[in-house]
């Protein structure tokens, strides 16, 4: 089970040096797995994300590889290789399936069950994106008594996004922007905290590996600059009765795109994703790679630069090495840019 959280910044999460107040339910189950302490987005939005975390493809500074179907369908998808692999699998999300092409990626990755806000009726909905992550929680564990497995099952919150609009008093007080997002993250983290706690109670548990991931972090103010790399570091927690160890923390520096091979190295498959690594190898390398509209970051365990192609310069630079950095994301990019117009 992967479940995607909306918006959520490695700087709310308590065990990521972030706030300890934010996000009680996933600060204690970050006990009981394995947190990956310097894990990073791929991209700025949702369509980013997404073929990041199932297809290993990382994000385009401009382009967005989910709406052109021509070229995200022939990129190799987890989903389908797990399929293949005689897994049921479902893909749940209380929104607007309609945008960003984001229909037709689904479709394409061979889910055999498609839950959206048109399951679910309108009195459930908030006032922008659809259904509230506690109905929809609610619906995914009455899905979950009749589960058959193997199964693959995806899950996208929207409660976090923006206008932060959730159903609870306000645990942070003010009107500010920062406020309203911690509290939707807090909701958030309480429907994803009681969905968990009754799924660690289920029969399939105990074989079950339950991956959470932010899609991508939220600049809620104009003090962090938009090519930070703290703008990119997200949370991401593996539980489940398929984790023999508890309270591993990985410290490598990776990113979405790392996913499906350290996934498919752990199940004994074979991978065809070029452009991951896979985090729990002790001889892959260190670094993550992100894009912004402007250009890209790329980070490693020593060095940090972000490069931005209108002003053809760096606009960061930190660490011990970061011209090698540099030439390092530009050579990445490169290659990934040459892949893309190839498909």
């Amino acid at each position: 089970m992967i479940i995607i959280l909306e918006s959520f910044s490695g700087y709310l999460i308590g065990g990521l040096g972030g706030d300890s107040l934010v996000t009680p339910n996933f600060n204690r189950y970050s006990k009981e797995g394995i947190i990956f302490s310097n894990f990073y987005a791929s991209g700025t939005r949702t369509d980013k994300a997404i073929p990041a975390i199932l297809d290993g493809y990382p994000a385009l500074p401009a382009q967005s590889v989910i709406k052109e179907p021509k070229k995200s369908q022939s990129l190799p998808n987890i989903v389908k290789i797990l399929i293949d692999q005689g897994y049921n699998s479902s893909f749940w999300y209380g929104g607007e399936i309609n945008f960003a092409n984001f229909n037709s990626f689904v479709i394409g990755s061979g889910f055999r069950q498609i839950i959206t806000k048109d399951n679910f009726a309108p009195e459930s909905y908030n006032s922008k994106w659809g259904v509230h992550d506690h109905v929809m929680f609610r619906a995914l564990k009455d899905s979950m008594k009749r589960v058959k497995e193997p199964f693959i099952d995806v899950v996208l919150t929207l409660s976090s996004h923006e206008p932060f609009d959730v159903p609870m008093e306000p645990v942070f007080k003010g009107d500010g922007n920062m406020a309203k997002y911690k509290n939707s993250v807090y909701y958030a983290d309480d429907a994803l905290g009681s969905f968990l706690d009754w799924a660690s109670q289920a029969d399939w548990w105990k074989n079950t590996l339950v991956i959470m991931v932010a899609d991508h972090c939220s600049r809620v103010t104009a003090e962090m600059p938009i090519y930070s790399p703290e703008a990119f570091k997200i949370p991401m927690l593996w539980i489940g009765g398929a984790v023999s160890k508890s309270g591993i923390r990985i410290e490598k520096y990776g990113s979405q795109t790392d996913i499906p091979v350290t996934l498919c190295s752990q199940l004994g498959l074979l991978q065809a994703f070029p452009f991951g690594k896979d985090l729990l190898d002790d001889e892959s390398s260190s670094f993550a790679y992100y894009a912004f509209n402007e250009g890209f970051g790329f980070v490693t365990d020593s060095s940090a630069v972000a490069y931005d192609h209108k002003l053809r310069k760096p606009v960061l630079q930190e660490g011990l090495n970061p011209d090698l950095a540099e030439k390092s994301g530009k050579s990445f990019l490169q290659v990934l840019f040459n892949d893309y117009l190839k498909r």
